[in-house]
Parts: structure tokens; sequence; C-alpha cells
């Protein structure tokens, strides 16, 4: 499998893809709703004979992301109400708000039961957001990283931040992933995904060749688990 990123222009546009070679018959292109592209192609296709398809379809491509931009919206913001639904995990929780004399966030019996009292059921969910997120990346850092062992590397610094348009990112000055907040929202199997792939960044900066192959070797279903990441939309 190889994975790049290619342009091409379109009148005054310039229309990025990330073009996936694989072992398949057809090529494919798909416009997500982020507007993203994603182009797969047989391995043995020549690349320029690709990327002369894909030019063909600009037209419907730019047709296909105004569509996008124009009718897709983002889930409402939450009112912190009870009957919204939270994701954790990969799962979805049925919120439940209870007035109380504390102040507390549990995953019970289905629910995301949360008691308040001092601090608004807002801002004692995003706290209980933030320390899940930590622990749970934490954990995952050390597990993935024994995979990168081998390689001297020192094992990065974790930071979390709410990124808008990306899951993780990779400072190598620092030597320190900072990951997405709402990554958490996502399976453990994904998480793992953008861990491997920014533990790859320390290794190679820039998606080429070998960054892909590399990332493949740690994490097989990388493809399918950055979909199922561009399924919740940033």
């Amino acid at each position: 499998m190889i994975a790049t990123t290619e342009k091409i222009e379109y009148g005054k546009e310039i229309i990025e893809f990330e073009l996936l070679q694989e072992d398949r018959k057809t090529l494919s292109i798909e416009v997500l709703p982020t507007t993203k592209i994603k182009v797969k192609a047989p391995e043995n296709k020549n690349k320029q004979d690709i990327i002369k398809k894909v030019q063909n379809k600009a037209k419907w491509i730019t047709k296909q992301k105004r569509y996008f931009v124009d009718n897709y919206k983002k889930p409402d913001e939450k009112k912190y109400v009870s009957g919204e639904c939270f994701r954790y995990l990969g799962k979805q929780y049925r919120l439940k708000v209870i007035k109380s004399n504390a102040d507390s966030v549990k995953l019970k019996n289905g629910y995301l039961a949360v008691e308040y009292c001092l601090k608004t059921p807002s801002k004692l969910i995003d706290k209980w957001y933030k320390d899940k997120a930590l622990s749970t990346y934490e954990k995952e850092l050390d597990k993935c990283f024994q995979q990168f062992t081998t390689y001297g590397l020192t094992k990065p610094n974790l930071k979390i931040r709410k990124l808008t348009k990306r899951w993780g990112s990779y400072n190598k000055n620092s030597n320190t992933i900072t990951m997405n907040i709402e990554t958490i929202k996502a399976n453990k199997d994904c998480i793992d995904y953008v861990i491997y792939h920014e533990l790859c960044h320390c290794m190679y900066f820039a998606h080429n060749k070998e960054f892909y192959t590399l990332l493949e070797s740690k994490c097989k279903d990388w493809s399918k688990l950055k979909n199922k990441l561009e399924m919740l939309i940033l």
C-alpha cells in the first residue's frame, strides 16, 4: 500500500487529495462531508495516469465540495440537558442531569450521569473528558511506543488540546505529541492509529512512502481507522 498527498489545478483552485494505491482493480474518487478528497487506485497504476483521471473529474469534485460547504451542518451545540447523546470510546451514552449536593460525573447503567452543585454540567463534563483523555492517551502511548523502542527514540511527551483540523500532531523540537481531546470519543483502535501516526512522524516528518510503510507495519488497518475517525467529523 502506498499513500501520498497530491495536487491538481482547476481554474484558479488548487485541489489537494489523498492518493492511496493498494491491491484493487478500479479507481475511486470520494469527496467527504469535510470536503477532504480520497482517491484509491490500483497499486501498479502509473501515478501520472491517476492524476490525469482525477483532473478529468475536477468539475465533479468542485461541485461535490460546494454541495457539502452549502448543505452540510455540524451537529447542534450541546445544551447539556438530559436526553442528549455523548460519545466516549466509540459508544454513545444518554445524558442524565441531576441537581444534587455534590459534583460528579459517572458512567452508570448506560447513561452519562451528571450530578451538579457548585459547577455547571458543561464544565463537569468537559473536565471529565479531559481526565479520561489524559489517562487513556498516556496508557495507549506507553503501549504503542513499545513498537518503536528498537529505533533508539525517546518516548515523546504528551499534551492534550482541542484541535480544530486534526486528531493529533507532533512537534519535533519539543518531542511532543499533542492529541485532540475530541479523539477520546472514538474507540481505542482509532486512538492507537492517531498515536502510531504521530510516532511515525518521530522518524519521518513528511507523509512520504517511507512514512506510510512504517505506519502500515505498526497499524495494518490504519486506512479503515482513519475513515472511522473522519466519520466523527471535526
